[in-house]
């Protein structure tokens, strides 16, 4: 079984109904799984748990007496019946989960006729009993006729075939929810799947525009709440559809990704980088001045420029363009830090291009 024992059994319950069935009859139970662990016992005559299981050598008789019990068992047999070498007589009955024996459920320590004393007092004498309190265990064994040990074999093979039923309708529902619980986790796989597609743009792995959007309406409301920095950069490839229709669209995708890559490995781990269409980035840096943001800007704008693709063979030095915009206490929604920082963008690349522009207050630009 691919679970544990009492995952498949309802080892309270059946200790209740053992313990009851115990009180009644004065018969002993014991539940056993093959690996020989006892998960139920009840009413154990003490000649067992005080002598015969105590001292090394009866007990090595008890095991022997387990062990044939249920070795027979294994071979198929319905039931069994075994005289012990101390004596008592022990019942075992097998238990099938789905046609898999996983238990034997024994009763036993009883007596098929009156104890011969003289047998027991020699043998207790041998193993070097107590012989007052071991004679007077002795006594307490209950006598069993055979209408008797009967009933008592009827009652445990039914049991054991009752709990092999219930033991199937709960390996039934495990195996349901496990097979409910990777369901699960397999759709949970696939709504992320397909939320990172929603949110990644698949040619660079940046964030689209559509992610860019929140993230920005987000910090925008928590700089303006706390009156923190917050920049704005976007970032153009010059030249870029000239350099797409020259040199292909392989040449082009190249390019992007290696801009992409460049924006990522120079940005903190708190700032936001997105691939809003083509050739237009834009990056969001939560808590910066915008002259630390143009610090940045300026270090991508010189990494961009060493970036070489090899399709391109004489391609010109790669160069972008790039506009900034700082939010400010009069502004009132974050397309207002957008609309600036794309006038910047405009202003850097009328100037020439390859440059960065910062959009100030006053509507002024500086570069």
């Amino acid at each position: 079984m691919s679970y544990s024992f009492t995952d498949i059994f309802d080892i309270p319950s059946l200790t209740r109904l053992c313990e009851s069935y115990t009180e009644t009859n004065g018969v002993v139970t014991a539940l056993l799984d093959l690996q020989g662990n006892v998960h139920i016992k009840t009413g154990w005559q003490d000649i067992c748990t005080q002598f015969h299981r105590v001292n090394p050598t009866s007990a090595k008789r008890c095991t022997e007496s387990d062990t044939h019990l249920a070795g027979q068992l294994a071979a198929g047999k319905k039931y069994n019946v075994y005289r012990c070498q101390n004596g008592l007589v022990d019942v075992a009955v097998p238990v099938f989960v789905d046609g898999e024996h996983v238990a034997n459920f024994f009763t036993g320590q009883f007596l098929f006729e009156e104890a011969d004393q003289e047998h027991f007092r020699r043998q207790g004498e041998t193993l070097g009993y107590d012989l007052i309190p071991y004679m007077d265990a002795l006594n307490r064994v209950p006598v069993f006729n055979e209408e008797e040990i009967r009933k008592i074999i009827d009652f445990l093979v039914c049991l054991a075939q009752i709990m092999g039923e219930m033991g199937k309708s709960r390996l039934d529902l495990l195996n349901m929810q496990k097979l409910q619980q990777e369901k699960v986790i397999e759709l949970e796989g696939i709504k992320n799947k397909l939320e990172t597609l929603a949110a990644e743009d698949p040619l660079t792995g940046l964030y689209n525009r559509r992610s860019f959007n929140r993230r920005l309406n987000e910090e925008f409301s928590r700089a303006k709440r706390y009156r923190h920095d917050l920049s704005v950069a976007m970032i153009d490839v010059d030249f870029f559809k000239v350099i797409n229709d020259t040199y292909g669209h392989a040449a082009g995708d190249e390019i992007l990704i290696a801009v992409a890559n460049t924006l990522m490995k120079n940005v903190r781990s708190s700032d936001f980088v997105a691939r809003l269409g083509g050739d237009e980035f834009c990056i969001i840096f939560p808590e910066m001045s915008s002259k630390n943001s143009l610090a940045v800007l300026e270090k991508i704008r010189a990494l961009v420029h060493q970036i070489k693709i090899p399709q391109t063979g004489t391609l010109p030095s790669l160069t972008c363009s790039i506009g900034l915009a700082q939010v400010r206490a009069d502004y009132t929604s974050a397309d207002m830090l957008l609309i600036n920082a794309d006038k910047a963008l405009y202003q850097s690349k009328s100037q020439g291009r390859n440059c960065s522009t910062e959009f100030l207050d006053t509507g002024q630009m500086v570069d």
